[in-house]
C-alpha cells in the first residue's frame, strides 16, 4: 500500500507545503499514520480523497493496470491460439497438398494405363481386320491354289 509524506504530496499535487500540511491535518486519522522515522503519512485511501480535492490523480489505479495486464495476458493467449491455428491449418494444407500430388501421379499412371490399352486394342482391331481379309482372300482361291499355295 502506498503511502507519502506532506512534502512528497505537495511537490506530487503543485502545492505549497505548508497548503497541503493543512488539508493534511483535515483529514480523519484513518488515512493518516506514521513511518519508521516518525513522520506523518498520508495512506492510499486518503491520497485518493486528496486526488479528489485537487482533481489530479497521482496515483496509478492498480485495477487498470491489472486489468491492462490481464488484457495483455489475453492477447498473449490469443496470439499464441491464432499462432497455433495457422501451424495447424499450413500442416494441414501441407497434407492436402501431398495428397493431391499423390492423386496427380496415380491420374497419370492411370492414363498411361488407358493410353497402352486403347494401343493394345487398335492393334487387336487391325490385326483381326488383317486375318479377316485373309480368310477372305483364301476362301475365294480355288482348290489348286489353296493346296499348292499360291
Amino acid at each position: 500500500m502506498k503511502k507519502m509524506t506532506v512534502t512528497e504530496l505537495s511537490e506530487a499535487f503543485g502545492v505549497t507545503r505548508q497548503a497541503m500540511n493543512n488539508r493534511i491535518k483535515k483529514l480523519s486519522d484513518e488515512y493518516l499514520a506514521k513511518n519508521d522515522r516518525g513522520v506523518t503519512v498520508v495512506n492510499e485511501d486518503g491520497i485518493k480523497r486528496l486526488e479528489k480535492h485537487y482533481g489530479k490523480v497521482i496515483l496509478e489505479d492498480r485495477t487498470d493496470k491489472n486489468q491492462e495486464a490481464e488484457k495483455n495476458s489475453v492477447n498473449i493467449d490469443f496470439d499464441k491460439i491464432i499462432t497455433q491455428l495457422i501451424e495447424d491449418k499450413n500442416t494441414e494444407i501441407s497434407r492436402l497438398s501431398d495428397q493431391i500430388a499423390m492423386k496427380d501421379h496415380q491420374i497419370a499412371e492411370k492414363d498411361k494405363q488407358l493410353d497402352q490399352q486403347q494401343q493394345l486394342t487398335a492393334k487387336a482391331l487391325t490385326e483381326r481386320e488383317q486375318t479377316l481379309l485373309e480368310l477372305e482372300q483364301e476362301k475365294s482361291k480355288g482348290f489348286f491354289a489353296k493346296l499348292f499355295r499360291k
